[in-house]
């Protein structure tokens, strides 16, 4: 071959290799969304232990202060990843006040299973404005409801200060949750969008509420596995992040939510749990 003719055929093999971009990085919550608070129990570098014992944890997100009551232990339990495990006897992981958006958006989602079911209001997580009277705040919980786990996502506000006039105090889940199984579990307030929903595994938990009166207090703490009357429930989690913001990119949209689940359940072996139509069912979500 001549030396143009190499040349040539060089340059060009060249610009080929060049035009290929890298693949677009998957969607992780510490570049894709502001997230309030994070735990991740596979990071093993984000908590202290003694023994199997955890001491202290670490807010991923940095924002809070995170206090660990009790001794919850980790084990290697999913997907070979180590999770944290509460046994109900004054365990749970309790952060400061964090404060939220004033808009009064907010949604959260986990990897959660519970083991034992002791008192209707037994909760995954539930928050609180320790700083408010009973007459003012404005907080909620994702709890066990009736029978043995039904589901429900509990409220707090009067009548004359209602979080949502149409769900009032409290609204039943659909379906139960099963005893012993793992799920992708998230709630969303959509204060921009005028409404409320629950998650699980990537179906609507009830049909979305579109009455959100009062918004969320700003200052609330968290509490794992803990409900507002200081009760601990025996369950395990695996990941949990909360986020002060729209779940999407406006009005009802859900796109940030969907790829959050989509993100948790390909990271923990969990896709079997999606439904078929979901956007994220068979590949991890982009950022």
């Amino acid at each position: 071959m001549p030396f143009l003719s190499l040349v040539t055929h060089s340059f060009k093999a060249g610009r080929r290799a060049n035009s290929f971009s890298s693949p677009p990085a998957a969607w992780n919550p510490s570049t894709d969304i502001t997230a309030a608070i994070w735990f991740d129990a596979s990071d093993t570098g984000s908590y202290t232990l003694s023994g199997s014992n955890v001491t202290a944890v670490t807010d991923k997100a940095g924002n809070a202060t995170v206090t660990v009551n009790g001794t919850p232990m980790i084990s290697n339990t999913l997907d070979s990843k180590a999770v944290f495990s509460f046994s109900g006897s004054g365990e749970d992981f309790t952060t400061n006040e964090v404060a939220q958006a004033s808009s009064g958006n907010h949604w959260a989602i986990g990897v959660m299973q519970w083991n034992t079911r002791n008192d209707s209001q037994d909760s995954f997580w539930s928050t609180e404005n320790n700083s408010g009277s009973i007459f003012n705040k404005r907080d909620y919980a994702i709890s066990a409801g009736a029978s043995n786990f039904d589901g429900e996502l509990d409220l707090d506000g009067l009548s004359s200060n209602r979080i949502s006039t149409t769900i009032g105090n409290l609204q039943e889940f659909d379906s139960g949750i099963a005893q012993n199984t793992w799920v992708i579990l998230g709630v969303i307030f959509n204060k921009t969008g005028n409404q409320i929903a629950v998650r699980v595994d990537g179906d609507n938990a009830f049909t979305p509420v579109n009455d959100y009166d009062n918004s969320l207090d700003t200052d609330m703490d968290l509490r794992i596995m803990r409900n507002r009357a200081n009760e601990r429930m025996s369950g395990r989690m695996a990941e949990f992040f909360t986020v002060a913001d729209v779940p999407g990119t406006g009005g009802t949209d859900i796109t940030d939510f969907e790829k959050a689940e989509g993100y948790l359940a390909h990271k923990w072996g969990l896709t079997g749990n999606l439904p078929v139509s979901h956007p994220y069912k068979s590949s991890a979500p982009t950022g």
